[in-house]
Protein backbone atom coordinates (compact mmCIF):
# COMPACT_ATOMS: atom_id res chain seq x y z
CA UNK A 1 0.00 0.00 0.00
CA UNK A 2 1.19 3.72 -0.44
CA UNK A 3 0.35 6.60 1.25
CA UNK A 4 0.90 10.74 0.49
CA UNK A 5 1.30 13.58 2.45
CA UNK A 6 1.14 16.82 1.52
CA UNK A 7 2.72 19.44 4.53
CA UNK A 8 0.74 22.34 5.35
CA UNK A 9 0.44 24.02 8.77
CA UNK A 10 -0.77 22.28 12.07
CA UNK A 11 0.81 19.64 14.40
CA UNK A 12 -0.56 16.47 12.98
CA UNK A 13 2.18 15.19 10.63
CA UNK A 14 3.09 12.86 13.18
CA UNK A 15 -0.61 11.75 14.12
CA UNK A 16 -1.11 11.23 10.40
CA UNK A 17 1.69 8.95 9.60
CA UNK A 18 0.64 7.17 12.67
CA UNK A 19 -2.69 6.81 11.39
CA UNK A 20 -1.74 5.87 8.13
CA UNK A 21 0.45 2.97 9.53
CA UNK A 22 -2.43 1.62 11.96
CA UNK A 23 -4.84 1.52 8.57
CA UNK A 24 -1.75 -1.04 7.16
CA UNK A 25 -0.51 1.41 4.68
CA UNK A 26 3.89 0.43 4.71
CA UNK A 27 5.16 3.04 1.84
CA UNK A 28 4.30 7.17 1.97
CA UNK A 29 5.19 9.49 -0.36
CA UNK A 30 5.72 12.92 1.35
CA UNK A 31 4.96 15.99 -1.43
CA UNK A 32 7.63 18.59 -0.82
CA UNK A 33 7.51 21.80 -2.86
CA UNK A 34 9.65 24.22 -1.45
CA UNK A 35 11.17 24.54 2.31
CA UNK A 36 9.64 21.50 3.94
CA UNK A 37 9.75 23.41 7.18
CA UNK A 38 11.09 20.78 9.42
CA UNK A 39 8.84 18.01 7.50
CA UNK A 40 11.74 15.85 6.86
CA UNK A 41 12.81 16.02 10.43
CA UNK A 42 9.40 15.28 11.54
CA UNK A 43 8.69 12.33 9.35
CA UNK A 44 12.30 10.81 8.66
CA UNK A 45 12.55 7.29 7.01
CA UNK A 46 9.06 6.44 8.48
CA UNK A 47 10.76 4.33 10.84
CA UNK A 48 9.75 5.00 13.86
CA UNK A 49 6.10 4.71 12.71
CA UNK A 50 6.62 1.52 10.94
CA UNK A 51 6.39 2.93 7.72
CA UNK A 52 8.49 4.07 4.30
CA UNK A 53 8.90 7.37 3.34
CA UNK A 54 9.35 8.48 0.11
CA UNK A 55 9.97 12.52 -0.55
CA UNK A 56 7.66 13.08 -3.61
CA UNK A 57 9.25 16.68 -5.46
CA UNK A 58 5.93 18.97 -6.36
CA UNK A 59 5.40 21.76 -7.98
CA UNK A 60 6.66 24.50 -7.09
CA UNK A 61 4.72 27.49 -6.38
CA UNK A 62 1.44 25.12 -6.45
CA UNK A 63 0.31 23.78 -3.56
CA UNK A 64 -3.21 22.61 -4.39
CA UNK A 65 -4.37 19.10 -3.59
CA UNK A 66 -4.59 18.70 -7.12
CA UNK A 67 -1.40 19.77 -8.24
CA UNK A 68 -0.19 17.22 -5.38
CA UNK A 69 -2.13 14.18 -6.92
CA UNK A 70 -0.82 15.50 -10.04
CA UNK A 71 2.85 15.39 -9.16
CA UNK A 72 2.33 12.30 -7.65
CA UNK A 73 0.87 10.47 -10.33
CA UNK A 74 3.50 8.17 -11.20
CA UNK A 75 4.38 7.22 -7.51
CA UNK A 76 0.87 6.28 -7.39
CA UNK A 77 0.94 4.87 -10.82
CA UNK A 78 -2.45 2.57 -10.53
CA UNK A 79 -2.96 1.94 -6.88
CA UNK A 80 -5.97 3.38 -5.23
CA UNK A 81 -5.81 6.10 -2.43
CA UNK A 82 -6.97 7.95 0.06
CA UNK A 83 -5.85 11.39 0.38
CA UNK A 84 -6.66 13.43 3.95
CA UNK A 85 -6.90 17.10 3.22
CA UNK A 86 -6.87 19.70 6.13
CA UNK A 87 -5.31 20.22 9.51
CA UNK A 88 -7.65 17.57 11.08
CA UNK A 89 -7.61 13.97 11.16
CA UNK A 90 -10.45 10.92 12.33
CA UNK A 91 -10.52 10.19 15.67
CA UNK A 92 -10.11 6.07 15.62
CA UNK A 93 -8.48 6.16 12.35
CA UNK A 94 -9.49 5.26 8.45
CA UNK A 95 -9.31 1.76 8.32
CA UNK A 96 -13.06 1.14 9.21
CA UNK A 97 -13.08 3.69 5.78
CA UNK A 98 -10.78 1.86 3.98
CA UNK A 99 -12.65 -1.06 4.05
CA UNK A 100 -15.93 -0.19 3.28
CA UNK A 101 -13.81 1.70 0.28
CA UNK A 102 -12.53 -1.72 -0.72
CA UNK A 103 -15.63 -3.23 -0.47
CA UNK A 104 -17.90 -0.93 -2.12
CA UNK A 105 -15.35 -0.10 -5.19
CA UNK A 106 -16.50 3.77 -5.65
CA UNK A 107 -14.31 5.94 -8.02
CA UNK A 108 -14.19 8.03 -4.72
CA UNK A 109 -15.62 7.84 -1.55
CA UNK A 110 -15.91 10.88 0.52
CA UNK A 111 -16.29 10.90 4.08
CA UNK A 112 -16.28 14.78 5.52
CA UNK A 113 -17.09 16.57 9.22
CA UNK A 114 -17.76 19.82 9.95
CA UNK A 115 -15.90 21.04 12.44
CA UNK A 116 -16.04 24.71 14.41
CA UNK A 117 -14.09 27.31 12.06
CA UNK A 118 -12.44 26.59 8.55
CA UNK A 119 -11.59 24.20 7.03
CA UNK A 120 -13.84 21.36 7.43
CA UNK A 121 -12.13 17.93 7.97
CA UNK A 122 -12.27 15.54 4.92
CA UNK A 123 -11.03 12.29 3.45
CA UNK A 124 -10.89 10.88 0.41
CA UNK A 125 -10.39 7.57 -0.90
CA UNK A 126 -10.06 7.22 -5.05
CA UNK A 127 -9.23 4.59 -7.94
CA UNK A 128 -6.63 5.30 -10.19
CA UNK A 129 -10.10 6.80 -11.77
CA UNK A 130 -8.98 10.49 -10.47
CA UNK A 131 -5.70 10.42 -12.43
CA UNK A 132 -7.60 10.52 -15.59
CA UNK A 133 -10.03 13.19 -14.10
CA UNK A 134 -6.83 15.06 -13.15
CA UNK A 135 -5.77 15.33 -16.53
CA UNK A 136 -9.19 15.93 -18.05
CA UNK A 137 -9.88 19.09 -15.59
CA UNK A 138 -6.60 20.10 -17.14
CA UNK A 139 -3.72 21.56 -14.68
CA UNK A 140 -4.36 24.24 -11.77
CA UNK A 141 -3.04 28.03 -13.14
CA UNK A 142 -4.28 30.94 -10.82
CA UNK A 143 -7.83 30.26 -10.27
CA UNK A 144 -7.60 26.64 -12.04
CA UNK A 145 -9.18 23.56 -11.64
CA UNK A 146 -9.71 21.97 -8.35
CA UNK A 147 -10.24 19.05 -6.16
CA UNK A 148 -13.93 19.28 -6.69
CA UNK A 149 -13.60 19.85 -10.06
CA UNK A 150 -12.18 16.16 -10.87
CA UNK A 151 -14.64 14.80 -8.44
CA UNK A 152 -17.45 16.29 -10.70
CA UNK A 153 -15.74 14.82 -13.71
CA UNK A 154 -16.29 11.60 -11.90
CA UNK A 155 -19.90 11.92 -11.24
CA UNK A 156 -21.10 13.50 -14.18
CA UNK A 157 -20.11 10.31 -16.29
CA UNK A 158 -21.23 7.73 -13.49
CA UNK A 159 -18.06 6.78 -12.06
CA UNK A 160 -19.82 6.09 -8.49
CA UNK A 161 -18.71 8.89 -6.29
CA UNK A 162 -20.45 8.25 -2.69
CA UNK A 163 -20.31 10.45 0.80
CA UNK A 164 -20.88 10.30 4.04
CA UNK A 165 -20.36 12.19 7.66
CA UNK A 166 -17.79 11.21 9.98
CA UNK A 167 -17.58 12.20 13.97
CA UNK A 168 -13.72 13.58 14.05
CA UNK A 169 -12.28 16.64 16.27
CA UNK A 170 -9.88 19.22 14.35
CA UNK A 171 -6.50 18.35 15.63
CA UNK A 172 -5.53 20.38 17.93
CA UNK A 173 -8.79 20.84 19.58
CA UNK A 174 -9.60 19.61 23.32
CA UNK A 175 -9.56 15.96 22.96
CA UNK A 176 -8.65 16.23 19.72
CA UNK A 177 -5.25 14.29 18.52
CA UNK A 178 -2.60 17.61 18.06
CA UNK A 179 0.69 18.77 19.55
CA UNK A 180 3.44 20.52 18.47
CA UNK A 181 5.04 17.44 16.71
CA UNK A 182 4.81 18.20 12.90
CA UNK A 183 2.28 19.42 9.96
CA UNK A 184 0.08 17.82 7.23
CA UNK A 185 -2.93 18.68 5.01
CA UNK A 186 -3.06 15.65 2.68
CA UNK A 187 -2.52 11.89 2.83
CA UNK A 188 -3.31 8.92 0.12
CA UNK A 189 -2.94 5.29 0.55
CA UNK A 190 -3.17 2.57 -2.57
CA UNK A 191 -2.62 -1.00 -3.19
Amino acid sequence: MKALVVPASGPVLPHVLRGIADAGVVDVGVVVTGPDDGVRTEAGDGSRFGISVTYVPGHQGRAGTLDAVRSAREWLADDDFVLCAGDGFPDGGIGGQLEEFRVRRPAAQIVAARIPGPPPWEVYFFTSALHTAVEAVGPAAGNGPELSDALRWLYDRGLGVTACAGPVRECGEPGGHGSPRGAAEAGSVGG
